[in-house]
Formats: structure tokens, C-alpha cells, sequence
């Protein structure tokens, strides 16, 4: 029992002992922990952390700024658990942000022109060129009796030739798109206005017009019937003058026989 009483007085003197030649006292429990780099998260969103040497539970809880059962929980550990260095502890799960996905700079796509489908028709009318200025004038009526036909780029006759004996023209339809060349021929007894080959350029869907013109041959020398009767009135003239003349002269062979002294 003395010897008891002893050891406390020689511990409770060297406590006072070393106070009294100022040694510090052991660092409280709750002093802040050297801090880490926070490591950041990974492409899965965990922030990880490898453990170093001379690391702890707590140490690691306190600069995560978590405490220790989250720790634990996150990686499935107990407090029983021993860190050893370069163990990989997740310290929090974050949703992972993804970057924006860079724009695709692929070639723009090669465009191949779609074929364009359909037919056209030519339609072609005859007239008769009554003023005669090559053009189809208000009131010029439809020439019947006259050909008509239509050739491709190649000079194959497109269907057969055709009359102008249609008042409204005649069309030649469902022609594919192309070049081709209208071709008309005037009936007789009539010469042409225009021209009577036409080149036409013709696409899907459309509707291609030519006109050819013609007048009667005896209106392109003047009026046949005014010369007749100009010819009729010469030669009745003509007839007059020698008869006047065939008269005179009888009446001068009569006059002279009568009167011969007059030739003297």
C-alpha cells in the first residue's frame, strides 16, 4: 500500500516537473488533419483515393470530409479493416458529366441528279398568211391540205406525217424529252411565208407550239384578177384602134380616087 502511494507521487512529480520546464503536452485528439490533394472523379463518376503510408480510416474520413461509416459503406469495409498503401478507396460517387459530343465533320453526301420522268407533246398548225408578214395574226384561218411530220436528233420520223386539215392544228404527243425537228409541206397553189424546218427543244411537261405560214401563189404576184381585167380593156382598146385605123384608111383611099389633083 505505501509502495502504491509512492509511484503516484513520483508520476504526479514528473508531471508537474515537466510543466514547470515547459514541455507541451500532447496534441489534442480533435486537431485538423493534414489535408490531401481532393482527388477528381473518374469517367465513372468515383472519386478515388490511393492510400499512403502512415494513412488511417479517420485521417482519410476527415480530409474527405465524410465520416467514417460512409467510408466504410462505400467501400464495402469494416472497421476491423486494415488500409495498406496503394489501396484504392472511393471517397464519393458523382453522376459523370458527359462532354458534348464533338460534330461530326464528315464529306457532305455526293447528290445524283434524279431522273426526271414524263413526256411532252408538239403541236403544229398551218395557216394561211393573209397579210403575208410571216406571223399568225387574228382571223388568219387554218390551211388544210398541207403536211406535217416531226424527227428526232437522229432524223427518225416521230409517228407518222399528218394533215393540216385539223382547224385547231395537230399535235404530236407523248414525245420523250429531247431535240427534235417539225417540218411542213404547203398544199399546191401555195407558196411559203416562213420557214418550213422548225428545230424544238422539249422537256417533260411541256407543250411545244410552231406555226408555219403560207399564201396562194397568185397573191404573192398581185391580184391576178385586177391584171385580167386591165389585159380585157387593152385589148378591146387595141381591137378599137385598129379599126379606127383600117377606117381612116379607107376614107383616104376613097378620098383620093375622087380627087386626084390632090396628090399633086
Amino acid at each position: 500500500m505505501l509502495l502504491g502511494g509512492w509511484a503516484l507521487a513520483a508520476a504526479l512529480a514528473v508531471v508537474f516537473s515537466a510543466q514547470a520546464w515547459g514541455a507541451e503536452p500532447p496534441a489534442p485528439l480533435s486537431q485538423a488533419p493534414t489535408a490531401f490533394p481532393t482527388p477528381t472523379p473518374n469517367a465513372n463518376g468515383n472519386v478515388i483515393y490511393v492510400v499512403q503510408e502512415g494513412d488511417t480510416a479517420w485521417r482519410i474520413a476527415a480530409v474527405a470530409g465524410i465520416s467514417l461509416e460512409e467510408l466504410y459503406a462505400l467501400n464495402g469495409l469494416k472497421s476491423t479493416d486494415f488500409l495498406t498503401p496503394g489501396m484504392q478507396l472511393t471517397l464519393a460517387q458523382i453522376s459523370p458529366t458527359q462532354p458534348p459530343a464533338a460534330a461530326e465533320t464528315s464529306a457532305p453526301p455526293t447528290l445524283t441528279p434524279t431522273p426526271v420522268g414524263g413526256t411532252a407533246d408538239i403541236c403544229v398548225l398551218l395557216f394561211v398568211d393573209q397579210n403575208g408578214n410571216a406571223s399568225l395574226d387574228e382571223g388568219e384561218p387554218a390551211l388544210a391540205g398541207g403536211q406535217i411530220s416531226v424527227a428526232d436528233s437522229a432524223g427518225t420520223v416521230v409517228g407518222d406525217q399528218a394533215t393540216t386539215d385539223d382547224p385547231q392544228g395537230h399535235c404530236f404527243v407523248g414525245l420523250e424529252m429531247g431535240d427534235y425537228n417539225v417540218s411542213a409541206a404547203v398544199p399546191s397553189g401555195y407558196n411559203p411565208t416562213t420557214s418550213m424546218n422548225t428545230p424544238v427543244r422539249i422537256a417533260p411537261g411541256d407543250v411545244s407550239y410552231v406555226e408555219f405560214g403560207a399564201q396562194p401563189s397568185a397573191a404573192l404576184g398581185g391580184d391576178s384578177s385586177g391584171d385580167s381585167q386591165r389585159s380585157l380593156l387593152l385589148g378591146i382598146l387595141g381591137i378599137s384602134f385598129l379599126v379606127a385605123a383600117g377606117a381612116l384608111g379607107y376614107i383616104a383611099s376613097r378620098y383620093n380616087r375622087r380627087n386626084p389633083m390632090s396628090l399633086r
